[in-house]
C-alpha cells in the first residue's frame, strides 16, 4: 500500500495489481478533522489496510461514497460502523447481480438527481452517470477532482485500460465520457484503478482516444481488437475485455 498525499487533507491509498493482473485499486480519503470520507472501500483485504492507517491516526470514517457498486469497490463496507453509506438509486440493482448479501452493502442514502454533500471545508457534488455501470456515479470535489470510477481505468503507471461496457450499453459508456469531458475545466481525473491524471493535455488525449474505441464498437460490433487497432492506431491494456463488449447492446 502506498499513501499519496494530493493536497492537505486529501489522500490516495494506492494498491499495486496483484500476481497475473495489471490493474490495481485506489482508495481515497478526504479528512475533516478527525474525521474522514473514503471514496469506494475496494475488495475487504484492502480496506482493512485503511482502516487500521485510519485507527493508528485516530480518525473516523463518516462518509463513505461509492462510484458503483462492483465487488473490487464494496468489499470494505460491512466491516464499516455508524457511517453514512452513499450511492447511486440503482446500488440495488447491480448488487443483485454479483452480491448474494447484498442487503450487507445497500447504501443509506440514495442520490438520484444532482446532489452537493458539505463535510468540514469539502463539498461533494455528486451526479449520476451509468457508464461502465448502470450505478455509476461522478463525483466532483471541491470543484478541483473528479472521481470517475471505472469509466476511466489505468495501470499504475497510467497505460490506458480498454473502456469495459459491464451492463453492455455502449452509448451509455459514450455519454459518460462526454460528461466527464463537459466538467472537466482544469480538473485532476481520480481513477478508482490506475494514476491520477492532472495534465490536461493528457487527460483530454485519454478520453478521446476511450470515446473513438466506444463509438469503433457501435458501429463495428464485430470486428475484432485487431482492426480497431489497425485501423486507430490505438492501443490499450487489457484487450480482452473488447470480446465481452461485443455481446448484444441493451435496447
Amino acid at each position: 500500500m502506498n499513501i499519496i498525499k494530493l493536497e492537505e487533507n486529501i489522500f490516495v491509498y494506492q494498491f499495486g495489481p496483484e500476481e497475473g493482473k495489471f490493474l490495481g485499486v485506489n482508495i481515497f480519503m478526504i479528512q475533516s478533522d478527525n474525521e474522514c470520507t473514503l471514496i469506494d472501500t475496494g475488495f475487504r483485504r484492502h480496506f482493512l489496510q485503511v482502516k487500521k492507517d485510519l485507527d493508528e491516526k485516530g480518525i473516523k470514517i463518516s462518509k463513505v461514497i461509492l462510484t458503483h457498486f462492483h465487488p473490487d469497490h464494496i468489499g470494505g463496507l460491512p466491516r464499516v460502523k455508524d457511517a453514512d453509506i452513499i450511492g447511486s438509486v440503482f446500488a440495488k440493482s447491480t448488487l443483485m447481480k454479483y452480491v448474494e448479501d447484498y442487503q450487507n452493502y445497500l447504501p443509506t442514502f440514495l442520490v438520484g438527481d444532482k446532489t452537493e454533500i458539505e463535510f468540514g471545508k469539502h463539498t461533494f457534488v455528486l451526479e449520476l452517470n451509468g457508464g461502465h455501470s448502470k450505478d455509476g456515479l461522478l463525483i466532483t470535489l471541491n470543484d478541483k477532482y473528479i472521481f470517475v470510477g471505472d469509466d476511466v481505468i489505468s495501470d499504475n503507471s497510467g497505460n490506458a485500460s480498454i473502456p469495459y461496457c459491464s451492463d453492455k450499453d455502449v452509448n451509455a459508456h459514450i455519454n459518460s465520457i462526454n460528461n466527464i469531458i463537459s466538467r472537466l475545466g482544469n480538473k485532476q481525473i481520480l481513477p478508482s484503478h490506475g494514476k491520477v491524471l492532472d495534465n490536461d493535455e493528457d487527460i483530454m488525449s485519454d478520453l478521446i482516444k476511450r470515446s473513438t474505441y466506444l463509438h469503433y464498437i457501435k458501429e463495428n460490433r464485430n470486428a475484432s481488437y485487431e482492426d480497431f487497432n489497425n485501423e486507430t492506431n490505438i492501443s490499450f491494456l487489457g484487450r480482452d475485455w473488447h470480446v465481452l463488449n461485443q455481446i448484444e447492446e441493451v435496447k
